[in-house]
């Protein structure tokens, strides 16, 4: 038939299948003709003889196609016609058919009691891959693998409805028409394991088998679209989702052969796009690309276990990575309206900012992260006496000050210009004095800021992480030590511990919950111990 009046014809034929799928008076009344045409074209002395080649040219015509070669291979294992691809035409979905099952097998319409000329021949769908498979192609290759594991699915429950006798117009017909009508709405969408005349498999658990196939396939392709479209994914998470996706094709490819030998075009898709990409890319993909190395169709669910996996993976570091944003706005948001209110009672602010800080670290943001570090650090000194620090935060202000013990202070950062009433009471009780600081990691230049501030004779400074009793009790023992100044927030020791100590030797005890800076240790200082110093005379001395 020329191609001209194809184009004349198609237009009817669509209506026509429209009306048949809408009319049930009208399909009854086709199926009446097509049994009188039938009638009408026996012979008495039995069919006309033809060859192979004529049966299976004229099977193929009936089913809307031409033959074709298809011994074409792409790579070991994958089929593809050698000669173009044609386009399946929507005829080749299920046909209605209210003929009772002969041996578990549906016959597609009544025949005469003498076998018929017109014998159909079911022809596998020819698959070829005549055009490049490019990234934008993966939605619409995921959407109609979901519908063709739809598709194998009701495939097996139709042939299992047939069996059990149940009415055809109340059961299978819809069923029918919603898959061939969702087919249609799909490009190059052709549902083959719902053909009419499709052999069927002895083994229905076999289209299960298919449809979760399909689903794997859909589900990784899906997921390499996603990853293709963020470039904030976790390193590797793409060459897995290669691998995987290489996996379910095969796997696909194995369980289609195992229905009737033939090929399906989104499997071969997917596997041209895996070629190109991983050739493109530079990226080696395993296994699972050869004949000779196949993926086991049986072991779908594994497989699926191992998509979800990567996929939930992925979604929640995309997640995360949003919420540690969020997470980072409101750390700003609450340290600015600490240092734009200087001097003010902000409890509420630096909770807000524990609170951010602690869900940072569990979302797997290390203590040392340097964004956090350089947010902090300009209110570090301003951290409340009260405020209960989560473990978390304690981290990061334990790295932060591992940090400032390494990396050079400039003194004048440390020192004001002109000191407050606190530290200029501290320097008259300390001046000429020896001191001891237990906690954190000895600051250099913060060490020479304090000394020179109070104007201390000397500064010792015992590192208070990792040190014992016995390294810390000797120099609270020395008898020209004035005070003792435990930083608690940086030091492993608890406040009674070294208290029994202090109290051993009779040394002043000064508890220093916040930062090394001048001003907050001479605060602490006054006022915790101002009148003892004062009544042991150390001024004078």
């Amino acid at each position: 038939m020329s191609h001209d009046l194809m184009a004349v014809l198609q237009p009817v034929i669509d209506q026509l299948q429209i009306a048949i799928a809408n009319d049930p008076a009208l399909r009854s009344s086709l199926r009446q003709l097509v049994k009188s045409v039938l009638a009408f074209a026996e012979e008495p002395d039995g069919p006309e003889q033809r060859g192979p080649a004529a049966a299976s040219t004229e099977g193929a015509t009936m089913l809307g196609q031409t033959t074709l070669p298809t011994n074409g291979v792409a790579e070991p294992g994958l089929p593809v016609a050698s000669t173009p691809e044609l386009e399946q035409p929507n005829t080749e979905h299920p046909v209605a058919n209210n003929e009772p099952p002969v041996d578990g097998v549906a016959k597609p319409l009544s025949r005469p009691a003498s076998p018929s000329p017109l014998v159909r021949t079911y022809q596998p769908p020819i698959v070829r891959q005549s055009l490049p498979v490019t990234d934008a192609d993966l939605p619409l290759i995921a959407e109609r693998c979901r519908l063709k594991a739809e598709g194998a699915r009701w495939a097996a429950a139709r042939q299992r409805l047939l069996k059990e006798g149940a009415d055809f117009d109340m059961a299978i017909e819809p069923g029918d028409r919603d898959i061939i009508a969702r087919a249609k709405m799909l490009p190059d969408c052709f549902l083959w394991m719902c053909h009419r005349d499709k052999p069927m498999p002895a083994d229905l658990t076999q289209y299960d088998e298919l449809a979760n196939c399909f689903d794997g396939a859909a589900a990784i392709v899906a997921l390499l679209d996603q990853l293709l479209k963020d470039e904030a994914q976790e390193e590797g998470m793409f060459e897995q989702a290669l691998d995987l996706a290489a996996e379910a094709q095969s796997a696909l490819r194995l369980a289609i052969t195992g229905m009737d030998g033939s090929g399906d075009s989104d499997q071969l898709k997917l596997f041209n796009w895996l070629r190109a990409t991983g050739a493109e890319q530079q990226i080696l993909i395993h296994r699972f690309m050869r004949k000779d190395d196949p993926a086991d169709p049986k072991s779908w669910a594994q497989l699926q276990q191992r998509i979800q996996a990567l996929e939930e993976k992925f979604h929640f570091g995309k997640h995360r990575v949003k919420r540690q944003k969020g997470l980072h706005s409101k750390l700003r948001y609450h340290i600015k309206l600490i240092h734009d209110n200087a001097g003010q009672e902000r409890s509420h602010d630096w909770q807000k900012i524990a609170e951010a800080i602690e869900e940072l670290v569990n979302e797997g943001l290390p203590p040392s992260n340097r964004e956090i570090r350089d947010l902090l650090l300009p209110v570090l000194d301003d951290i409340p006496e009260t405020l209960e620090l989560p473990k978390n935060f304690k981290l990061v202000l334990r790295e932060i000050d591992r940090f400032l013990s390494a990396i050079p202070t400039k003194p004048e950062a440390i020192i004001a210009s002109e000191p407050i009433e606190e530290v200029r009471r501290a320097a008259e009780l300390l001046r000429g004095q020896t001191i001891v600081l237990i906690g954190g990691d000895r600051r250099p230049l913060a060490a020479e800021a304090l000394t020179q501030a109070f104007g201390l004779k000397e500064l010792i400074w015992v590192e208070g992480r990792d040190q014992t009793y016995a390294d810390f009790e000797p120099e609270v023992a020395r008898p020209e030590v004035a005070i003792v100044i435990l930083a608690i927030r940086w030091s492993r020791h608890g406040f009674g511990e070294v208290k029994a100590f202090c109290e051993k030797y009779g040394k002043p005890l000064v508890r220093l919950p916040g930062g090394y800076s001048p001003h907050q240790i001479a605060f602490h200082i006054v006022s915790q111990v101002g009148e003892r110093l004062d009544k042991t005379g150390l001024i004078e001395a």
